[in-house]
């Protein structure tokens, strides 16, 4: 059951509407002779086939369920779904509260482990890349999408934060949602796995262990909820796809108006990764 409206939690609503293509309209053909009508006669028509009142076939299913846009959505809009559930205003799942007074009368950490792991996965990629070991793009281009998905990411997440209004667990401050942190850690996992995880499913299962150990930190140390983390990982895994579909179009605006003018190196500094360029004039 929903639970009753709470002042302390807002909500973000979600609406992930996957269109099927319709079927062929249903049309009865009619062939009569022209005297039938004459003769005042009902004209007969042509009787309906069972096959043409299947608009949902199995095999217009398979093309939805197979289609690339679908596996590439299918668990981010998951993800924010169940948070959106979670939260104390729908409160479909009573988990936030709940998995909460678990973890505090149990756990009682203090670590800042969480605010390098969230980077880890992509620095990885990066690092890889550097070693020579190939990846789906060249250095510089990881370097790029990198700072393609920071970007996305960061916009999103701050967005939504200030969209959603939500009161962190320990009452301190009304950005919970989602979380910042596993958020990043997610784009970078998804980053990792796109550049990597084809040459090893070992590269893939590294990426999300150390992207689900920074949620876990946080819902640990009392600074998000489980809703909270649930959406950072949909928000992250959703960046990293947008930046991997928009960026051939950008490198080959960038191609176009730079040239070999540009140098495109990753950063980081205190604590913030990005990407520094260089042009030359």
């Amino acid at each position: 059951m929903i639970g009753p409206a709470g002042g302390r939690r807002g909500v973000l609503a979600l609406v992930w509407a996957l269109t099927l293509l319709a079927g062929p309209a249903v049309r009865a053909q009619t062939r009569w002779p022209a005297d039938t009508l004459a003769a005042g006669a009902v004209p007969p028509t042509r009787p309906l086939r069972p096959d043409s009142l299947r608009v949902f076939t199995p095999g217009r299913l398979h093309r939805l369920t197979g289609s690339p846009a679908f596996r590439r959505t299918v668990v981010p809009a998951t993800l924010l779904t169940l948070a959106v559930l979670g939260t104390e205003k729908v409160d479909v799942f009573e988990t936030d509260e709940a998995l909460r007074r678990e973890v505090t009368a149990r756990v009682h950490l203090q670590t800042s482990l969480d605010d390098q792991l969230r980077h880890v996965p992509a620095l990885a990629s990066l690092g890889l890349s550097l070693v020579g070991v190939k990846g789906r793009h060249n250095t510089l281009n990881q370097a790029l999408l990198f700072g393609l998905t920071y970007t996305i990411n960061n916009t999103l997440t701050s967005n939504l934060k200030q969209l959603t209004h939500v009161e962190r667990p320990q009452g301190n401050s009304f950005d919970s949602f989602p979380s910042q942190h596993t958020s990043a850690a997610f784009s970078a996992a998804r980053l990792l796995d796109k550049e990597y995880g084809g040459r090893s499913g070992w590269y893939r299962v590294g990426g999300y262990t150390v992207a689900t150990a920074t949620g876990a930190l946080r819902i640990a140390k009392d600074n998000h909820w489980l809703s909270d983390v649930l959406a950072g990982a949909g928000v992250g895994l959703l960046s990293t796809e947008l930046a991997y579909w928009v960026y051939p179009w950008l490198h080959r605006q960038l191609v176009k108006g730079l040239g070999d003018r540009a140098v495109v190196l990753p950063l980081y500094l205190d604590g913030s990764v990005g990407v520094t360029a260089v042009v030359l004039l």
